[in-house]
């Protein structure tokens, strides 16, 4: 193919994507993980920094270690803030870079650039691809899908012409794919696939297995375990492997070939399809997951692999794709168990491009022979094409905000229990207490230890006055899934107030067991240690929590109030400035304020600044704060007018209680002598 006839079709793939996906640019984010993402998660939110760059990289933040894909979302923070706008762009943006890649992967590998061009524009343009570029948390499949391709290409050039700039080049991409979604462990075993079709790299020159082909994957089957190694800890982290207890093993083995079939049958009829689709086994007790429907699943699957191993010398192309599919499916099959869905579209992002090159080739090589069916096989072609982004387009506004999400799931699936979670908090978003409730309880009928549903039930009833209940259902929602944080702060924070404070000592411990710099678990462990005065262990939960989120102006503005406690002023101040970046922490203003005037360090005081901010709280608290009205006083007293300082401390002195007046009235008296007040060392 010609460059001007490869820029045509590079121009075409990109256009088409754009036509499919630019009305994703006004769609909204999602109350699914995109808030864990982003919208709510700190590191992300604080956008590209050092601090977020360790974070990426040692976090197991939503059960996933991709510190690619966590920097990505930092960078659109950075660009375009939490407008979803640019997020959404970015992700079309990149899947056009993988569509188009594709193409020319594709084309190096098996020098056929109509095939090639075919098979990109079906991976761009297929309705299973929806769900990876219109969902901005799902951009690890974007990413991870460009540096896949890229991987290809890199390949195909090493292949044909070894060398250690080559084949450095190629480790980087594996790498850098890694790193966006572990998916690709599998990636060796696909360019093994293709070293027998189409490179026939597989044997030497004398029939003999080219052992070199071999070895040459040991660097990348050593990342790929380091990754998997990786990807096994974040899980179990986050609490989202599932033990054999709760999915015993026969299940998932039956539910593999059934998937398989199901991401087949959704590639040829891409209807009815949803964000998520419920395991049988979570939803419905059998006796033997090996019902006829699996069995069949699983001679299907047999049979196909059968076939393709049995015509691997005549078509390669079969052989590779079909294998190809099977092997990117691996990871997210179900056998090692992450998440309660039986299949998402979202894994068969990559995987169904093998299954594409099986069709397109086989058309294609069919073409080859018969001429005259060449006409009817490219209109059929650019048919289908046209169909695909027709179904794209309208399977995309399913991603429009969450309502839309959720619904249509539900009109779509049975018995999915997730969905009734994300329309329940939708329901509760909006004030609608009593849809909330039924459809949390609609949850719970399905799957009665489902986490989120307990959870967010278990919200509801506290916001309304239901503790009780509300502490009940925290209780089953920790078991059920310890890796919940939320839920174990909130039943740790229940139990603080009805005076179980080693209970919930207990709960903000068990966070913290699961991730050790989880901020909020430091904070509230903080506050109760901070109920019997000890100082010094608050202050090292609450520098925690700052470090883990630099932006907490509750814990900076409590570290100022310890450390102004242990007589720590100079500590306390930078802490309560930090606070300050917020500016509704009038109580970070006050006594920031009070330091800066009464301070006994004479370097530490600050009359103008004390007053700037005394002024500031007193505003906020209307003037009714009699400690807020004193730190005023003091800032007016260190600055010279001491007539106001004193009417302002008699003002406060008025909305004090007798038995609390006694180092008021002193400070009154100081003031009437023209002296400002100042703590002693």
């Amino acid at each position: 193919m010609s460059a001007p006839r490869t820029g045509w079709v590079v121009l075409a793939l990109v256009g088409a994507v754009a036509a499919v996906y630019a009305q994703v640019l006004g769609f909204e984010f999602v109350r699914y993980d995109d808030p864990d993402y982003v919208l709510e998660n700190p590191a992300v939110r604080g956008g590209l920094s050092l601090a977020g760059l360790r974070w990426a990289f040692s976090a197991a933040h939503a059960s996933n270690w991709h510190p690619l894909t966590w920097l990505a979302h930092m960078l659109d923070v950075e660009l375009f803030q939490l407008a979803p706008a640019g997020h959404h762009g970015v992700s079309v943006a990149w899947h056009a870079l993988a569509a188009v890649l594709c193409f020319l992967a594709l084309r190096a590998l098996s020098a056929r650039p109509w095939e090639s061009a075919a098979v990109a524009a079906l991976f761009a343009l297929h309705p299973l691809r929806v769900e990876s570029v219109a969902w901005v948390s799902e951009r690890k499949d974007v990413l991870s899908g460009s540096a896949f391709f890229a991987l290809l290409l890199a390949y195909a050039r090493y292949a044909r012409a070894p060398s250690a700039g080559r084949y450095a080049l190629l480790l980087a991409c594996f790498a850098l794919g890694l790193l966006a979604k572990p998916m690709l462990v599998t990636a060796p075993c696909v360019l093994l696939l293709l070293d027998f079709w189409p490179l026939a790299r597989l044997r030497a020159a004398d029939g003999r297995l080219n052992a070199k082909v071999w070895l040459e994957k040991l660097p990348l089957l050593a990342l790929a375990a380091l990754s998997c190694a990786a990807t096994v800890w974040s899980q179990r982290a986050g609490g989202s492997l599932y033990t054999l207890e709760v999915l015993p093993l026969d299940a998932r083995l039956a539910n593999a070939p059934v998937a398989v079939l199901r991401y087949l049958a959704h590639f040829v009829w891409p209807s009815e399809l949803s964000y998520f689709y419920p395991h049988p086994a979570l939803v419905a007790a059998r006796a033997t997951p090996w019902t006829l429907g699996a069995l069949s699943a699983l001679g299907g699957v047999l049979t196909l692999s059968a076939l393709a191993w049995a015509v691997r010398r005549r078509s390669g192309a079969f052989f590779c794709g079909w294998f190809w599919f099977l092997g990117m499916l691996v990871p997210v099959i179900g056998i090692v168990q992450v998440g309660e869905q039986a299949l998402a579209d979202r894994y068969a992002y990559l995987p169904l491009v093998g299954v594409q090159l099986v069709l397109v080739f086989a058309l294609g090589e069919l073409a080859r022979r018969q001429t005259r069916v060449r006409l009817p096989l490219g209109a059929g072609a650019a048919l289908a094409l046209v169909a695909c982004g027709v179904a794209s387009a309208r399977q995309a506004r399913v991603w429009h905000d969450s309502e839309a999400l959720f619904t249509h799931a539900l009109a779509v699936t049975e018995q999915n229990y997730p969905a009734w979670v994300g329309l329940a908090n939708e329901r509760a978003a909006r004030g609608e207490v009593a849809g909330a409730r039924t459809a949390y309880e609609e949850a719970l009928a399905i799957r009665a230890s489902y986490a989120p549903a307990l959870y967010g039930l278990g919200l509801l009833e506290q916001e309304h006055g239901d503790a009780e209940r509300a502490l009940a259902l925290y209780r089953r929602a920790s078991e059920a899934l310890p890796g919940l944080a939320a839920a174990q702060l909130n039943l740790g924070m229940l139990l603080a107030e009805r005076g179980d404070e080693v209970e919930a000592a207990q709960a903000f411990e068990r966070v913290l067991e699961l991730f050790p710099e989880h901020p909020d678990a430091h904070y509230d462990l903080a506050l109760l240690l901070l109920l019997h005065r000890q100082y010094e262990p608050a202050a090292e939960h609450l520098e925690a929590a700052v470090r883990a989120n630099p932006g907490a102006a509750a814990a900076w503005e409590k570290l100022g109030e310890v450390r102004e406690a242990q007589g720590e002023h100079r500590a306390a101040l930078a802490a309560l400035e930090r606070a300050l970046a917020d500016p509704t922490r009038t109580n970070a203003a006050r006594l920031a304020a009070w330091i800066l005037a009464s301070a006994a360090e004479d370097e530490l005081r600050d009359p103008q600044r004390a007053l700037e901010l005394a002024r500031r709280a007193v505003q906020a608290t209307q003037r009714r704060d009699p400690p807020t009205l004193e730190a005023l006083a003091a800032a007016l007293a260190a600055g010279g007018d001491f007539e106001r300082a004193v009417a302002v401390q008699e003002e406060a002195l008025r909305l004090l209680p007798p038995n609390q007046q006694g180092a008021a009235r002193e400070r009154l008296e100081l003031y009437r002598r023209d002296a400002p007040y100042h703590h002693a060392h």
